[in-house]
């Protein structure tokens, strides 16, 4: 019975032990955009010697062809190369008009448009197309990138801004009259349309701002001009109501 226990026990000691986990190399996402070079990783976090990291992105510029290492952090790495920058980059031909305007790039079978946030590609909702692309004018300003796509490599981008539109009238307050107090001054209105806020100026400088239909102000010693403008939800000002008042 004894030589029947001892033997169990060493069969239990003689299992096969687990080997230690293979480390896993890296996986990216790589980008040629003109003479910079994009790496993102899809799974972990990695480190790249030379490159800077700005968002999810290490970012490094160098037109020639060159290889970088990829390090996982805590697993494996792994070597990467990339080809040299496109010397070609697209034409543009812009068409503006009251809503929208149209841009006809060349000399690319594709192309890629990006916004520009800060001189910087956004590279994040990039839109790809072949022959042209329509853009709805704005009341601000937008900056735009193209590159033109040949194989897995990207243009250097040529950069456009699209002009604003004609920004919404702003109706004025009505009924804007001056109530005197004994110590103040009172300044009440009516406004029937949406907005945002009221600024209200004194002989051209800006004293306040509120959001109700009345503002309150010292007793000026004389003869002053006060005016109410009024900003839209948009944060457009309308052109402003103005009364004046005599000591």
């Amino acid at each position: 019975m004894k030589r029947l226990i001892a033997l169990l026990f060493l069969l239990a000691g003689c299992g096969i032990k687990a080997n230690p986990g293979v480390l896993k190399d890296p996986e990216v996402e790589i980008r040629r955009i003109g003479k910079k070079v994009y790496v993102r990783s899809l799974f972990g976090e990695v480190q790249i010697k030379g490159f800077e990291r700005q968002g999810d992105y290490w970012v490094k510029e160098e037109e020639r062809p060159f290889c970088f290492v990829v390090e996982r952090i805590g697993e494996g790495s792994k070597k990467f190369c990339v080809g040299g920058a496109l010397e070609e980059k697209p034409s543009l031909k812009i068409s503006e008009g009251e809503a929208f305007v149209e841009v006809y790039p060349s000399n690319f079978e594709a192309y890629r448009l990006y916004n520009l946030r800060d001189s910087s590609l956004s590279l994040e909702n990039a839109k790809t197309f072949r022959e042209s692309i329509s853009l709805e004018r704005d009341y601000w300003e937008r900056c735009y990138a193209i590159t033109g796509i040949r194989g897995n490599v990207e243009s250097q981008p040529v950069e456009f801004c699209v002009k604003p539109k004609q920004p919404p009238t702003v109706s004025e307050v009505d009924g804007l009259e001056i109530r005197e107090g004994k110590q103040a001054l009172y300044l009440v209105w009516f406004y029937e349309q949406d907005y945002r806020e009221f600024v209200i100026y004194r002989d051209g400088k800006e004293i306040g701002r509120t959001t109700g239909f009345a503002f309150e102000t010292e007793l000026p010693k004389e003869k002053t001009t006060f005016t109410v403008k009024v900003v839209s939800p948009l944060g457009f000002e309308s052109k402003g109501r103005s009364v004046d008042y005599s000591p």
